[in-house]
């Protein structure tokens, strides 16, 4: 009896302390855990332990029964107060980079719990990322412990940091612990961006030295008809009695003679790309909107940008710093589609576009967009940006849309592959030198110890 009232007590402690730690250690939604029990035979030798002994009475049985369950219970209640208190938090301290940036980020293992982990197994199941993690070391009981790995973005577009697993276990083998954190952050990896300064697009959209009219006060303004009213447009533009001949509000489109908008269209058909990857002409096209973005930016135009990939990218001309990383995530996501650039310039008939200067970058070699370009009435001049598809392996050459071009009076540029090395030093064939006045690689935080800090 004195026997089986200790076990009562003993449970009954037990069960109030697991009650108690459940209380005051609720565990996060974001946080899933799971143990398993690597030892399969221990429930049943511990079962015919049990049976030997309440056969013979033979107390070495019972030796080896309580010796056996409590190594069983120790290894149980380690792995459940690592799993009340084991806990990882992975920080970067940044929501956007450039291609080629070194990024580190903030790895934190807090233990909380009264046991030590004897190991800790980390690793990132995310993986885009150029450097996984994947970390094993020890965690002491209330420590926390940190490390910085740096990462190395080679390719734009969104990364998420996150979700991580944490593995570990009891020091006997008897248990071990996965604990799955679905907390995650994404960082943006924009584009690389060149200086641009040897491509002269003035306002009429000619190559050439006119300086462009600083002051709005000195255009000459007119109208040039009426469009559907959109967030942001004036009240005194609105053309009230063309809104209630249409039950809709329509707004005044004014035409300005010079015109400082411009509007950045890219071809990002998939049927007339050539490479692949980095080394592709899509990744070309990219670049160099990306570097007009900027470049138009700092010369205090309102930048438009308007493509079809997967979806539509439709982003009126603005000049406010939050609308550049709306056109540079947009560009840093970008993906080839299935429409044409005819497609896309008929998708650009309206009147926003009509007093802006066009920059039109496509590796094309099919001139029937050109005729949607110069449709009557459009007053927008037009620039030409033509990526090269022959310096990438391709048979394909744009001879008839040159033709084409210079026909119609369009100015045009033939852009080679090598601005694309000057924006990925690596793909360059040569040991030419990488183009001035572009940083390949940038630290935007000192660079952490590759061992672990320890902090109690």
């Amino acid at each position: 009896m004195a026997f089986r009232d200790a076990v009562y007590a003993f449970g009954t402690l037990l069960r109030n302390w697991l009650v108690g730690m459940n209380n005051r250690q609720s565990k996060s939604s974001a946080y899933k855990s799971g143990r398993r029990l690597n030892t399969r035979v221990l429930p049943a030798f511990v079962f015919l332990l049990a049976i030997l002994y309440g056969l013979t009475r033979y107390r070495g049985w019972l030796v080896f029964l309580i010796g056996t369950a409590s190594l069983w219970l120790l290894a149980f209640l380690w792995v459940y107060s690592l799993e009340q208190g084991l806990r990882i938090e992975r920080k970067i301290h940044l929501a956007w980079a450039n291609v080629g940036d070194s990024v580190p980020e903030q790895l934190m293992v807090i233990n909380k719990s009264r046991f030590p982990a004897v190991w800790v197994e980390i690793t990132g199941e995310n993986d885009r990322w150029t450097t996984p993690i994947r970390l094993v070391s020890d965690v002491g009981p209330r420590i926390t412990r940190r490390r910085h790995p740096s990462h190395l973005f080679k390719r734009r577009g969104l990364y998420t940091l996150g979700p991580t697993r944490l593995r570990t276990g009891d020091p006997f083998g008897i248990y071990s612990l996965t604990l799955h954190d679905q907390h995650s952050s994404t960082i943006l990896v924009t584009p690389p961006q060149l200086p641009l300064t040897q491509l002269k697009i003035a306002p009429g959209g000619w190559a050439g030295d006119r300086q462009r009219r600083r002051s709005a006060l000195v255009r000459e303004i007119s109208d040039a008809g009426v469009r559907n009213y959109v967030p942001g447009d004036s009240l005194r533009q609105i053309h009230w009695h063309a809104s209630a001949h249409h039950d809709t509000l329509i707004v005044r489109q004014l035409e300005a003679a010079t015109s400082e908008d411009w509007w950045i269209f890219v071809d990002l058909d998939a049927t007339v790309q050539a490479g692949t990857g980095q080394d592709s002409t899509l990744e070309l096209s990219i670049v160099l909107a990306a570097s007009l973005v900027t470049r138009g930016m700092k010369e205090h135009r309102r930048v438009g940008l308007a493509m079809v990939g997967p979806k539509l990218t439709w982003l009126e001309p603005r000049s406010d710093p939050a609308h550049r990383w709306r056109i540079l995530r947009a560009l840093a996501m970008a993906e080839a589609g299935n429409r044409s650039l005819a497609d896309l310039m008929t998708l650009g008939q309206g009147r926003a576009v009509q007093t802006a200067t066009l920059i039109i970058i496509t590796p094309t070699t099919n001139p029937t967009w050109i005729a949607t370009a110069r449709l009557p009435g459009r007053n927008s001049r037009i620039t030409t940006l033509l990526v090269n598809p022959g310096d990438f392996d391709s048979h394909q050459n744009q001879s008839k849309v040159i033709n084409a071009l210079a026909r119609s009076g369009i100015p045009f540029a033939s852009i080679p592959r090598s601005l694309l090395e000057e924006a990925y030093p690596s793909l360059r064939r040569d040991n030419q030198k990488p183009f001035v006045g572009f940083q390949t690689r940038k630290r935007y935080l000192q660079q952490g110890s590759t061992t672990w800090q320890q902090m109690g």
